[in-house]
């Protein structure tokens, strides 16, 4: 069995690399069952590659291989280290990952594709590579090595230990210590291994010339040895320090080399977001429609515009979920939905796995790298509904009940309330008097028709069920007095921003919007549905006019707001480089790249003055009626 080409992304604007072939048939050969099987991956990005070395990153591989509807999955992790092997000729700044697979990454003939990821020692993983090879039978061009892999460091470790057993004086004692100092120090953060052994090289020219010396019978003093000793332990104690002194500067940070991280020109936009944020109220990113997807050329609007700036429209928004997380003087950050899409594959199944991916790494990467509470509510898009309502059944689509599963496995708990382990939920903030809800605008029964499809499909029908309503009116809306609350939701409500002529497309929109009117004036009520379907029957009392600052959505893909019963309704832009509704095409052919080209919400909420401003950060900011938004409540 052979694997004989690779395609490995380069994470870097711009890069010719990107998604380019390569036949890696030299370094990469196996056989069914063997071990060991040594993959070098090429053009990675050196950033990448020393983050892995200073934050003690271990790699792994994940995937799929072998026929349609044969196929197995399949994971390889090393549990070695991985090593920086120097600059490629093929990239400026590039090198190499070196990983040892393990014969069950071969089990049989076929496709592979999966993913290279990486895992810290607090078991966060992220991804950073798309993998996708042929695996084939009876190759006769075979060559495996089955020699593990040894990282430099352990070169460097097993060198002073072996040093430390020759017959000089203390420095056996010696060396145990500081070898214990120094895996202490760097099993929670690691500067580039190359600094220790050039600090070493001179004490490892002078004890090697004492072992000659000393097999030639010449005497060697003790003042000589101390002296030696000395030096040694004086250049293991500056590599120390320099560790200590990065460990205190990454301390508080995640892994979040996704996509080779935040690039260099959105750093003068965040910094100065960062910095205008007035701690003293509450602040919330509000961040929506990122569509991330892998590996599509999806072009709907046939843009005149190369293939690769098509694909890294998509797939950036991996990485600028990092610029909103970056802003960590907010008190929270809300991802608002269709913060994925439908890979364009054209095979179901397959389709249905890649976007399960793509969802485990957004949650991922945003509750990772956020020093908030962050939240991801759904959209239209991330639950693998389309138009094609006849492919969607039970099988090809991601269920209530998957979605929850994932969430729980990478989100953690932030002290929100939620009902029974629902997409929606609460979360106070007290010291500041705010109440933040988010809402699921896609919470629709998983019924399905007689010909298996299913009843109502979420792409193109938005609703909420009783369940939530109830919720909504008889838990999350009974606050303490003096709170404001402020309400995240993909799909606006039907009236306010938009208004759709179909009920059986805005199932039960009517009873939101009457139980919001409701808590604003501090009413009593009993609300029905209209769809019997779906139907909902609530009761509840609100005692004393309740106070709300705004309802947020997205889904439109442009910024607008409408004020109803004295209610503000506010939308945002997407993130997505394609498909905005206020610039068009020249969100990709002109913003791509530069600092414009993501767009999210810093929304301030003033409770004493009673006041909501929002500050865009990206696609908006450069125009004054987006830039900044002013309302009152």
């Amino acid at each position: 069995m052979a694997i004989t080409t690779i395609v490995m992304d380069v994470y870097k604007p711009g890069s010719e690399l990107k998604n380019k072939v390569v036949d890696i048939s030299d370094s990469f050969n196996a056989r069914v069952g063997d071990d060991q099987v040594r993959l070098v991956i090429k053009y990675v990005e050196r950033g990448i590659v020393e983050r892995m070395e200073q934050e003690q990153l271990t790699p792994f591989m994940m995937g799929w291989v072998g026929q349609p509807d044969e196929e197995q999955k399949v994971t390889a992790e090393t549990g070695i280290a991985v090593s920086y092997h120097g600059s490629s000729e093929d990239i400026i700044g590039g090198g190499k990952v070196q990983m040892d697979l393990p014969g069950n990454m071969f089990p049989q003939e076929g496709a592979f594709y999966g993913f290279f990821g990486l895992e810290n020692s607090d078991g966060k993983r992220v991804t950073t590579n798309n993998v996708f090879f042929r695996v084939e039978n009876d190759n006769p061009d075979m060559y495996v090595d089955t020699l593990p892999f040894r990282t430099e460091l352990q070169k460097l470790l097993d060198w002073a230990t072996a040093k430390s057993k020759t017959t000089f004086g203390g420095i056996s004692d010696a060396w145990e210590t500081l070898k214990k100092e120094i895996e202490d120090a760097l099993a929670s953060g690691n500067t580039n291994i190359d600094t220790y052994l050039i600090r070493l090289k001179s004490a490892e020219e002078r004890l090697e010339q004492y072992e000659k010396d000393l097999a030639a019978g010449k005497a060697v003093s003790q003042a000589d040895l101390d002296s030696t000793l000395a030096d040694f332990k004086s250049n293991i104690q500056s590599g120390l320090d320099e560790i200590n002194d990065f460990n205190e500067s990454i301390k508080n940070l995640s892994v979040t080399d996704v996509d080779g991280g935040i690039p260099d020109y959105m750093m003068d936009t965040l910094n100065s977001a960062q910095a205008g944020i007035d701690k003293s109220k509450f602040n919330l990113i509000f961040a929506t429609d990122y569509h991330y997807d892998i590996g599509t050329n999806y072009n709907p609007d046939n843009i005149d515009v190369p293939d690769a700036t098509i694909r890294e429209v998509w797939e950036s928004g991996l990485r600028k979920v990092l610029n909103a997380t970056s802003l960590s003087n907010a008190d929270a950050i809300v991802f608002n939905g269709d913060n994925i899409d439908q890979p364009m594959v054209k095979d179901v199944p397959l389709e249905k796995k890649m976007m399960l991916k793509e969802l485990h790494d957004f949650l991922l990467t945003a509750t990772s790298s956020a020093e908030m509470p962050a939240f991801i509510l759904k959209g239209n898009h991330d639950g693998n509904y389309n138009h094609k309502v006849a492919e969607r059944n039970l099988t090809s689509v991601i269920t209530d009940k998957e979605w929850s599963q994932v969430y729980n496995k990478v989100a953690p708990d932030y002290g929100e309330k939620r009902n029974d382990g629902a997409n929606y939920f609460y979360k106070d903030f007290d010291n500041k008097k705010v109440r933040l809800i988010g809402l699921d605008t896609y919470d629709l029964p998983e019924t399905t028709n007689d010909d298996g499809s299913m009843k109502y499909n979420r792409f193109n029908t938005s609703g909420l069920q009783q369940a939530q309503l109830n919720w909504l009116a008889n838990t999350a809306l009974q606050v303490p007095e003096g709170t404001t609350v402020v309400i995240s939701m993909h799909h606006p409500i039907d009236g306010t921003l938009a208004t759709d002529p179909d009920a059986t497309k805005v199932i039960n929109h009517d009873v939101l919007m009457q139980i919001i009117n409701d808590f604003v004036a501090g009413k009593s009520n009993s609300v029905s549905g209209k769809v019997s379907d779906v139907p909902v029957n609530i009761e509840y009392t609100f005692n004393g006019a309740g106070t709300i600052a705004a309802l947020l959505s997205g889904h439109f893909h442009t910024d607008g707001n409408v004020v109803k019963n004295g209610i503000n309704f506010i939308q945002t832009r997407c993130s997505l480089g394609a498909g905005d509704n206020i610039i068009g095409d020249k969100r990709i052919k002109e913003y791509i790249g530069t600092p414009l080209e993501d767009a999210f919400d810093i929304v301030t909420i003033d409770t004493t003055a009673k006041t909501i401003d929002l500050k865009r950060v990206g696609a908006g900011s450069e125009d004054a009626r987006y830039a900044t938004r002013h309302f009152n409540y």
